[in-house]
């Protein structure tokens, strides 16, 4: 079955989505992995191997060209300066909260991002949502809360680097939308920018606070280590990339309730590969409500866009409409041919 261009305009807001969705829900367990199953504690090493391989990726599909961005300039880096710190403090954060929370628990708080999206969409680019829309959001998060609520251990240090992981995720998923109009870069060109800005103070605070940490590990020689590494490395170049894309063809708040979605299944599967999870009847309670949420969130987007198709739609082009003055000259010549008859 061939997709035609319209067609694929219709869904392409709906398919980058997903493919954010699944991604970010791999990504957290190849993370945990690395932490928990293989005790590796230098989160920000990781968060620099990240941003090296996304470099190393964009730059070689773009002399393939197989993508396209502009070449690096002095003026533009200083203005995407605030999106690469929003960066750093998002990727950093949720790594070190990875190392003292429960994925299940780790999901649940993560929810909060929604709200603080709303927040900020609000007072940095004058954007609002409708009650419908609001009322969905506020379901997804009542209900992820108590689905939570049962199964998390506390944890001051590991809450407050989850939440804190919140509100930089908000700031960076409007960041993303803010500097793509300001500078007019596509998405390969602000993933760039991004990642080369971040990494000198990556380096930094990695020789600073975990070079013994580095030094010391004991299971460099582990071949389980090296893919779980490996694979959160050229997964965070597609999560950059597909939640840039994400905020940029959909919005940032779609990006957000994109990551509440996966977060459910998340929350699912982290019942049980990790353990230190207490399945409780407020876990299945605030499932069904998130989810529910969900769906109506998604059945609302889903009427927007398309109220937009046919409002984008051409419309067939009417036949020429004759002037007051061409029908007087028509029925002249019809009266003259008349009266020769």
């Amino acid at each position: 079955m061939v997709v035609s261009a319209a067609e694929w305009q219709q869904w392409k807001g709906f398919v980058v989505a997903v493919l954010y969705g699944v991604i970010s829900i791999t990504i957290t367990f190849f993370n945990k992995a690395v932490f928990e199953t293989y005790a590796f504690g230098a989160s920000s090493f990781l968060t620099l191997a990240q941003g090296v391989f996304s470099i190393i990726f964009l730059v070689a599909m773009k002399q393939r060209k197989m993508l396209d961005y502009p070449d690096f300039s002095a003026e533009t880096a200083k203005k995407l300066t605030s999106l690469a710190v929003s960066f750093c403090g998002m990727v950093l954060t949720g790594l070190a909260a990875l190392k003292f929370v429960n994925v299940p628990m780790y999901s649940a708080l993560r929810r909060l991002t929604t709200f603080i999206v709303i927040a900020g969409q609000y007072f940095m680019l004058g954007k609002t949502v409708s009650r419908d829309e609001l009322n969905s959001v506020i379901m997804m998060v009542v209900g992820a809360l108590i689905a939570g609520w049962g199964d998390l251990s506390f944890d001051p240090w590991g809450y407050f680097l989850t939440g804190l992981n919140c509100v930089v995720t908000a700031l960076y998923l409007v960041e993303i939308a803010k500097k793509s109009k300001e500078t007019g870069l596509n998405t390969f060109g602000l993933m760039f920018y991004n990642n080369l800005l971040s990494i000198p103070a990556l380096f930094i605070i990695v020789y600073v606070t975990e070079y013994h940490i580095i030094v010391d590990y004991k299971q460099w020689t582990s071949l389980g280590f090296h893919f779980c590494f490996f694979m959160s490395a050229v997964q965070a170049f597609l999560l950059n990339y597909f939640m840039f894309l994400c905020s940029t063809i959909n919005s940032p708040l779609t990006t957000s309730i994109t990551g509440q979605l996966k977060s459910i299944l998340q929350t699912l599967v982290g019942l049980f590969t990790f353990g230190g999870v207490q399945i409780t009847q407020s876990l299945g309670l605030g499932l069904l409500v998130s989810t529910a949420g969900g769906i109506w969130y998604g059945y609302i987007k889903y009427a927007e866009q398309i109220v937009a198709s046919k409002r984008n739609a051409p419309q067939p082009t009417p036949p020429p409409v004759e002037t007051v003055k061409e029908k007087v000259v028509l029925e002249d010549q019809e009266g003259e041919n008349s009266e020769k008859v």
